[in-house]
C-alpha cells in the first residue's frame, strides 16, 4: 500500500466515524425522542471509521470483492452484492455481540438493548439492525468509496497526510480518554442531550 493510500484511507475512516456518529443519532432521535454526544466530546465514533475499514481490508468492495486479499472470480454483479450484503451481515452481527459484551463484563452495564426488536440474536445484535447496517455500508462501499478515494488522493500529498494525521489523532485521543472514563464510571459519558420528542419525524412514527 502506498504511503498516500494509506493517509486517503485514514480520512475515509474520519467520514464514516462522523457519519456514524450521525446515523446513531437519527436512530436515537426516531426511537428515544433525543440526541446526545454518544459518549464522545468530539462528533466521531471511530469504531465505526475502523470498522470499515476492516471490511474494505477484508472483502474490497462489491465492484472488486476479495477475501482476505484474494480477488474473487465472480463476474455477476448481483452475485458479488450479495455476497457482499452477507459478510457484512455477518461481520456487524459478530462485531455488535463481541462490543456489548465487552462493555457489559468490564463495566457493568448494557450499552444498548434490542431485546425489545425481532430476530434479535443476544441483546445486542439483531437481524432487521444487522440488515440495515450492511445496506447503509454496501452502498456506502459501492458508490462513495472509490469517488471518496480519488478525491483524497487528488489532494496535495503534505496537505492530505496533516488532515489524515491530525483527525486520527483527535478520534483516538477522544476515544481512549472517554473510554477510561466510562470505564472508571462504570456508565456512559453523556456531555449533553437534546430533547427532539417534539420534531415532526418523531412525532410522525410515535402517532
Amino acid at each position: 500500500m502506498k504511503t498516500a493510500e494509506f493517509f486517503a484511507l485514514c480520512m475515509i475512516v474520519t467520514v464514516i466515524s462522523f457519519l456514524g456518529f450521525i446515523v446513531e443519532n437519527i436512530w436515537l432521535a426516531a426511537t428515544k425522542g433525543y440526541i446526545d454526544n454518544r459518549s464522545m466530546c468530539l462528533p466521531f465514533l471511530i469504531g465505526y471509521g475502523l470498522a470499515i475499514l476492516a471490511i474494505y481490508l477484508l472483502f474490497g468492495t462489491p465492484a472488486e470483492l476479495v477475501f482476505f486479499g484474494k480477488k474473487l472470480k465472480i463476474k455477476s454483479t448481483f452475485a458479488k452484492l450479495l455476497i457482499y450484503f452477507f459478510a457484512v451481515m455477518v461481520c456487524v452481527s459478530v462485531g455488535e455481540i463481541i462490543l456489548g459484551t465487552i462493555v457489559e463484563k468490564t463495566c457493568h452495564f448494557y450499552w444498548w438493548d434490542y431485546t425489545r426488536l425481532p430476530f434479535h440474536i443476544t441483546r445486542y445484535t439483531s437481524i432487521p439492525t444487522s440488515m440495515a447496517f450492511s445496506f447503509l455500508i454496501t452502498t456506502f462501499m459501492r458508490h462513495f468509496f472509490n469517488p471518496l478515494m480519488d478525491f483524497f488522493l487528488r489532494m496535495e500529498p503534505n496537505k492530505l497526510q496533516v488532515l489524515s494525521l491530525t483527525f486520527m489523532t483527535l478520534m483516538t485521543v477522544d476515544f481512549l480518554y472517554n473510554a477510561v472514563r466510562i470505564f472508571k464510571k462504570k456508565e456512559l459519558n453523556q456531555l449533553w442531550k437534546i430533547d427532539t420528542r417534539n420534531s415532526l419525524g418523531y412525532r410522525l412514527i410515535h402517532s
